[in-house]
């Protein structure tokens, strides 16, 4: 069962960050499986690339809303370390929480958020692209 399903209404309109976008999603719902079946083994690595590959993606994000001048990228930059320190936490305490779907169905939410409403913001700083108003 997925927490989170990618949906178009998500896209800032730039396919390497709507790309990561989707990365990121996927090693969630991965995660949040392997929560389901118990799977310690396959949730520690999940886990483990889920925030990997968060940093890589918050780096790319960040260091593109720098060169357009995003006059936000403080507030959105404190966003990505307090999931990213969510994270860090979660893999710190995974194994003696109880209840790790909470956890998951928080991270989950953030990053749907995260998406459809600091994300977007950004959207008019993008460069244009040929589909615009296709």
């Amino acid at each position: 069962m997925s927490l989170i399903q990618w949906d178009e209404a998500m896209s800032v309109g730039m396919d390497e960050l709507d790309e990561q976008h989707r990365e990121l999603i996927d090693l969630l719902n991965e995660s949040y499986d392997a929560i389901q079946r118990h799977d310690e083994t396959l949730m520690v690595l999940l886990i483990d690339k889920m925030r990997d590959y968060s940093m890589v993606h918050f780096q790319a994000e960040e260091a593109v809303l720098r060169s357009l001048g995003y006059p936000d990228i403080e507030a959105h930059t404190k966003q990505h370390r307090i999931y990213a320190d969510k994270v860090d936490e979660f893999r710190r305490d995974m194994l003696v929480r109880t209840n790790l779907s909470q956890v998951f169905i928080f991270l989950s939410r953030w990053l749907t958020n995260h998406i459809m409403h600091e994300d977007r913001k950004f959207i008019p700083w993008l460069p244009e692209t040929d589909d615009e108003g296709a």
